[in-house]
């Protein structure tokens, strides 16, 4: 079993105690608890606000509104709840107004809170030394296993790749045929990453494959709203603002890299003619097995004296690009 990583929640890292502005006799400003305001996870573009009302009452059609110190609207919340949560946490995603500059540290803002739906101003607070960044070293990440077909009883095993295709985390999914959703834990520094599943398990594309940082709030991404991924792999950014002081990113770019297995000679080849560069192969456990260089845009990896079964391959080039693929060896 893999090794479970638990943190304290990102509302009690980031508790956030301001005097609110009652400006709406409709509800009572001071029993809005808001707990974070942070950039979104898993996407760049959003900034979220996690907040719930401390009563019985409804702030109904709730949406959010991000401002600097000057005045000028980081973001909005586009309008999704009936009411603002009461008693339980809710995440507000506010979405980054286009061209804005936003801060890289820490800085003042102001939070307002507008209703029925976003014409009425409810609320609002002076926000002091806000930062939207992480202040935790890494955050935790669920990683989720659904089955959308007949239920089946096995074991999965998953990994997790940074952007220089090194191993982060590793560990087995105990499925049973009771559950539709499995789950596990890893904590995760912001950067690009990439989950990979075993592919002699059962998952095909009845499964989905997924991250969140809460099931409870959110799906996250997975390979179902996200085209283009393998049954067995999810490529994803975590805090992708956070990497740099720009607040951007770029995405994990992969190389057009394609692998042939003719008996036991792995043939690797650049469909672009750029050098492979650096290769390594890794068994399922983790272990480096074979590391070579290649200069040329293709080459030949003899695996006689690999031991059979799953090994991944990581590919980083010269230029930066990396690749990673999942071969079984017989």
């Amino acid at each position: 079993m893999a090794m479970r990583h638990f943190l304290p929640s990102i509302a009690a890292l980031l508790f956030l105690t301001v005097p609110a502005a009652p400006l709406l006799s409709q509800a009572d400003c001071g029993n809005v608890v808001i707990e974070s305001v942070q950039y979104d996870p898993l996407f760049a573009g959003s900034i979220d606000v996690k907040a719930y009302y401390d009563g019985a009452e409804c702030i109904s059609y709730p949406s959010f509104m991000l401002f600097d110190q000057n005045g000028d609207t980081l973001a909005i919340e586009t309008t999704n709840f009936f009411c603002v949560g009461n008693g339980s946490s809710q995440t507000h995603p506010m979405t980054i107004r286009p061209g804005v500059q936003i801060p890289t540290g820490a800085f003042d803002a102001r939070l307002e809170l507008y209703t029925d739906p976003g014409d009425s101003l409810a609320c609002s607070w002076d926000l002091t030394d806000v930062m939207l960044c992480p202040s935790a070293e890494c955050q935790q990440v669920e990683i989720y296993l659904t089955n959308t077909g007949d239920l089946v009883a096995f074991t999965a095993y998953w990994w997790v790749l940074d952007e220089n295709g090194t191993w982060v985390d590793q560990g087995t999914f105990e499925v049973d045929d009771i559950n539709h959703t499995h789950f596990e834990t890893t904590c995760l520094v912001p950067g690009n990453y990439e989950l990979g599943f075993s592919p002699f398990s059962p998952i095909d594309d009845s499964w989905i494959i997924g991250v969140t940082p809460s099931y409870q709030q959110s799906t996250g991404i997975n390979t179902h709203t996200d085209e283009g991924q393998s049954p067995w792999d999810l490529s994803f950014s975590w805090f992708a603002a956070c990497v740099d002081p720009g607040n951007s990113i770029d995405e994990p770019v992969h190389s057009e890299v394609v692998f042939r297995m003719d008996g036991s000679v792995l043939h690797v080849n650049d469909t672009e003619g750029l050098s492979l560069g650096s290769i390594q192969i890794y068994s399922a456990d983790g272990r480096l097995a074979r590391s070579l260089q290649a200069q040329s845009d293709r080459t030949e990896i003899n695996t006689n004296d690999l031991a059979s079964g799953l090994h991944v391959v990581r590919i980083i080039q010269p230029n930066g690009t990396f690749f990673t693929r999942s071969i079984i060896l017989q």
